[in-house]
Order: structure tokens, then sequence, then C-alpha cells
């Protein structure tokens, strides 16, 4: 082979594996950059997802607050209101957008000028949205000095029913500042010598209805749940939010029953009281 050849030989050689690095080269970078790209493009999709959840949060907050005079409050914004309670915030923005939804949903089940005292802002109403208790509690309520009243919600399996139960006792905090008379009957709806027991771990299913049992073996049935037995005032408040998640008439309200007289006892109080009739289940109590 001549000199020249060789030359020529090696030149191309060199110009091939050149060409061949820089299409690799040129490969890696485009691979990269759409790595890149998709990376930045499944962030904007995140963000614009983030986005509209926060502002749907916003307008159900600012329709719950313009409809029925209720606070909302999650994330950094309760931080001042769980000072007294042992409890986590809630930051998690889909789980406060579905337990915002439900609240609304809720509130819907009410007699609409229930909520006057909160529209005319003679009452407060705060609903603070926990990630959850740091010791057994599900949920609460407080009321202070300022005429505000609190519900505490931790996000759990059954929030419809504890935002009722939590609600009832506000109801009872705005009750008892009307009349100094309330209940007085109350224990007459109970067994002879029955006696409530605060301590959780002594209470038993005696007294308690039981939807799988026969009518007549409900017929000493007082109480629709074990914790009904703990208090007068969490008797009254497991009725009430037993009666708000309804979605039949169950055979606990059926003429003869001791719980259905429990119940109208209640609610002659409250339509005393409060001066509302017309509830999600007053259908069933006909």
């Amino acid at each position: 082979m001549s000199q020249d050849n060789l030359k020529r030989r090696n030149l191309s050689v060199f110009t091939y594996s050149f060409i061949f690095i820089c299409v690799v080269l040129v490969t890696i970078l485009f691979v990269k950059e759409l790595n890149i790209s998709s990376d930045f493009e499944d962030i904007l999709y995140q963000k614009n997802i983030e986005d509209t959840v926060e502002q749907e949060n916003k307008y159900y907050i600012n329709k719950i607050k313009d409809e029925y005079g209720i606070n909302i409050v999650y994330g950094n914004d309760e931080k001042s209101f769980i000072n007294s309670i042992n409890a986590q915030p809630q930051y998690d923005i889909n789980i406060v957008n579905n337990n915002i939804k439900i609240i609304y949903d809720a509130l819907k089940k009410y007699p609409y000028n229930i909520f006057k005292m909160y529209k005319d802002k003679k009452y407060g109403l705060y609903i603070i949205l926990l990630d959850k208790f740091n010791d057994n509690n599900i949920a609460l309520a407080s009321k202070n000095t300022l005429n505000q009243y609190r519900i505490y919600l931790s996000n759990n399996e059954d929030f419809e029913r504890s935002f009722h139960h939590e609600f009832f006792h506000v109801l009872e905090y705005y009750m008892a500042d009307q009349t100094d008379y309330l209940y007085y009957s109350w224990n007459s709806y109970n067994p002879y010598g029955f006696n409530y027991e605060s301590n959780i771990n002594k209470l038993t299913d005696e007294f308690v209805y039981d939807k799988h049992l026969s009518d007549s073996e409900n017929v000493n049935s007082y109480f629709l749940t074990k914790y009904s037995k703990v208090s007068e005032k969490e008797d009254r408040a497991e009725m009430f939010a037993e009666l708000m998640i309804l979605d039949k008439k169950e055979k606990f309200l059926e003429n003869g029953s001791r719980i259905k007289e429990k119940i109208r006892y209640l609610m002659s109080e409250i339509y005393e009281n409060i001066t509302v009739y017309d509830f999600y289940f007053s259908s069933y109590l006909e």
C-alpha cells in the first residue's frame, strides 16, 4: 500500500470515528433534554393540579363563610388555634379538599336559620381541620369567653358523623346560654338506677341498641352506642349524630321504642330553645 493510500485510509477512519462520537454525544444530549423536558412538564402539571386544589379549597371556604358564617381553618393558619390541644395541623391540601366538601354537604342537612347566630356575628364558629390528635381523640368542641365556638376535626373514616357530633355540642353551648333549664327530665328516659360512666374502659353493651337483633331483643335499648353511656352530653351528641347520617328509617325509630321517646324529648328541647324544626331526619320521626 502506498503512503498516500495509507494516509487517506487513516484520515477516513478518523473522520468516521469523529462523526460517530459526535452522533453519540448529540444523541445523549437529546435524550437528556427529553428527560429534563419530561421532568419539567411533570413539575408544571403537578403545580397546576396543586394550584387548582388550593383554588377550590379557597372557593369552598369562602362559600361556607358567606352562606353560613362559619370559618374553616387548616395548615399554618391553625397554629394559634391548637396551642391548648394536643394535635397536629393538617397540611395535605387534598385531604382538606375532601373534608371541606363533606362539611359543605353536611351543612345542607340543617335548617338554614340555625346559622343566624353566626351570620349575625353574635357568635363565631371555627372549624379547625387537623391531621390527628396525639392522644385518643378524634374530634372535640370548645367555647371561650368571647362567644367563640370551635370544632376540632381530625381526618378519620367517620368524618361527617364526627362533625355532626361536635356540632351538636356547639348547639348545646348556645342553648345553655339562653336558659338554665335544659333536659331537666333526661334521666327519666334512662334505665332505672342507671349512672353514666366516664371511664370508657368500663363501658359495656348493656342497654345499647343492636340493629342485628330483633325488636323484642332490643326492647331494653336506651342508647345507640357504648360511648353514649359516658355522659348525658355524649349521649345526646351520639344520638344526634346517628340521626344526621341516616339514609333510611331504622327500627329504633319505630313507635314504642325507648330510644325514640328519648329522641323526641331531645328534639323538643332544641325546638323550644332554638326555634328550628326542619332537620334532615325530621320525616323519620313521624
